[in-house]
């Protein structure tokens, strides 16, 4: 049940109650509030102010408002981190170092529990991808969409939302960076090392061996952190 405030409390109350409504009720994504009229009798508030806490939901990425249907709830997504790294990133160039080395231990565990928690669908899905990247690798727009959706299916292969999630919001940040450094590998066999790093992860991965799978993304991060300290932008992993 919704619980009720007092008239003198704030709309920032009214959206942490809706919050724990939302969480309680186990309301999923694409299901509507309560109308704006019933959420103000229920909370014992005015309709502006019920108003006033749906914006901040909205705002929060929480909830969409649609035109002549209310307020629908939102399925959980890496909308809202990424908008947070992006502007980061365009205030202050030094923060693309530091979100890789954010990076670094979440892609490790990743490699990790996809090495522990793999399914066959979710080998095959990524032995196409690196298949695909082999033959792309100095096509540095495709193979850098294929980087990227590498590390994602690898974060899927770990079975654990929260840290795809996560992986999914900076790895969209870096995105341009990853791009950028590829183009800068002239040299064939800095180009091969990069598709060697990668190969290593999934032969790790496929085996089921964990230690493994997280020292090649280790070595894997390594290099790219030190290009960049170095001032010289490498691959981004």
């Amino acid at each position: 049940m919704l619980k009720s405030v007092n008239r003198q409390t704030y709309a920032d109350q009214v959206t942490e109650s809706l919050i724990e409504y939302i969480a309680s009720s186990q309301a999923q994504p694409g299901e509507l509030l309560p109308s704006t009229a019933d959420l103000a009798a229920q909370f014992g508030v005015s309709r502006p102010v019920v108003r006033e806490a749906l914006k901040a939901l909205e705002g929060q990425g929480v909830i969409t408002i649609v035109n002549g249907k209310g307020a629908m709830i939102r399925p959980v997504s890496s909308e809202t981190l990424e908008t947070f790294f992006d502007r980061a990133v365009q205030m202050n160039d030094e923060t693309i170092v530091e979100l890789v080395e954010v990076r670094q231990p979440l892609e490790v565990q990743s490699a990790m529990l996809a090495a522990k928690r793999r399914t066959e669908e979710d080998i095959e899905g990524l032995s196409e991808l690196m298949t695909g990247m082999r033959q792309h690798l100095h096509d540095f727009e495709i193979y850098a969409r294929l980087d990227i959706e590498f590390h994602l299916r690898l974060a899927q292969a770990a079975h654990n939302q929260m840290l795809y999630l996560l992986i999914a919001s900076i790895r969209e940040t870096l995105a341009e960076a990853a791009l950028a450094g590829l183009r800068r590998r002239q040299n064939p066999a800095e180009l091969e090392q990069v598709q060697v790093l990668h190969e290593a992860i999934l032969d790790a991965v496929s085996a089921g061996e964990a230690e493994a799978a997280g020292e090649a993304m280790r070595r894997h991060f390594a290099e790219t952190v030190a290009g960049l300290l170095s001032g010289d932008r490498p691959h981004q992993p």
